[in-house]
């Protein structure tokens, strides 16, 4: 069964247009007909022009917008089914750009509580909850601390625990490092990998970094409301053509191996990650270097 799905999907909204002077309302779709399923444990990046519906596909998978048409179905709930909200929500976390905009307490570990407080979680159990989720991110030392004193990636990482003591089946991160360093960058995604891989949470990033995108199992590109690829990250960085057509360009290492081939050297196409480039040129100078007399 799949733990997200959705079945011709369509949200439109009002926007004022002024054309020849006069001022008036026009519907704008932001979703077209997008039907799409996600398996329970995938690692999926989500890529796109500005404008193309990333952000409004996320807002629906966690129920905070509504389908103007068609069915989002959350681990078999209907997002339209208001009595089923918070299972919804619980299911489906959600972390965004900004995380200043989700810390709400004083204390870490009082943040991290707060969601399942909220829903009338034992108190014994929120603590186990909170020590569990901070655990998970690497954050247990600052429990503690208060939030306006921590990086942005410890901050991200806080916000991410605060989901997680919801006990997530499914993260939806969108931009969730747009606003990071380097660094912050890197721990944040290293949290993802490692909820993935060892809490078996599915994950849905959305995310304008190529280099992110190709740390995914599956890749989605959409365009102007509507699903357009859909493959692995070397399937879908092997159409470099096609993505530029859609605004979006490939990672540096699929570039730069691109680049050594046209030189002569024999790299494979789909290259996508820095560590794979590495270990194929580092296989083509062993082979040079035995077929040396």
């Amino acid at each position: 069964m799949s733990i997200i799905r959705t079945e011709d999907l369509t949200y439109q909204y009002k926007v004022l247009s002024d054309e020849e002077g006069e001022e008036r309302e026009v519907l704008k779709k932001a979703l077209r007909g997008l039907s799409l399923s996600v398996r329970p444990g995938e690692f999926i990046a989500i890529l796109g022009r500005n404008g193309s519906g990333k952000s409004t596909l996320a807002k629906h998978i966690n129920a905070l917008l509504m389908p103007t048409g068609g069915t989002v179905w959350i681990e078999g709930m209907n997002t339209s089914d208001e009595e089923r909200l918070w299972d919804i929500r619980s299911t489906a976390g959600m972390v965004f750009q900004n995380p200043d905009n989700q810390i709400v307490a004083t204390v870490v570990e009082e943040d991290v509580g707060f969601g399942p407080e909220n829903v009338g979680i034992p108190t014994e159990e929120i603590w186990e909850r909170v020590e569990k989720s901070l655990k998970a991110v690497g954050m247990t030392a600052y429990a503690k601390s208060a939030p306006h004193r921590l990086s942005g990636g410890q901050k991200q990482r806080v916000a991410i625990a605060g989901v997680m003591a919801m006990k997530p089946k499914c993260i939806v991160f969108d931009e969730s490092t747009a606003m990071l360093d380097p660094v912050g960058r890197r721990e944040v995604l290293t949290t993802m990998r490692e909820l993935n891989e060892q809490e078996h949470i599915t994950v849905l990033l959305i995310t304008h970094y190529m280099e992110e995108a190709a740390l995914a199992g599956r890749i989605l590109i959409m365009d102007q409301g509507q699903l357009v690829m859909d493959g692995t990250p070397r399937e879908v960085f092997t159409q470099s053509e096609k993505l530029k057509a859609l605004g979006l360009s490939v990672p540096q290492a699929t570039r730069l191996a691109d680049e050594l081939r046209a030189a002569g050297l024999a790299l494979p196409a789909g290259i996508c990650r820095e560590e794979e480039l590495a270990e194929e040129l580092a296989l083509l100078y062993r082979k040079k270097k035995e077929a040396l007399p």
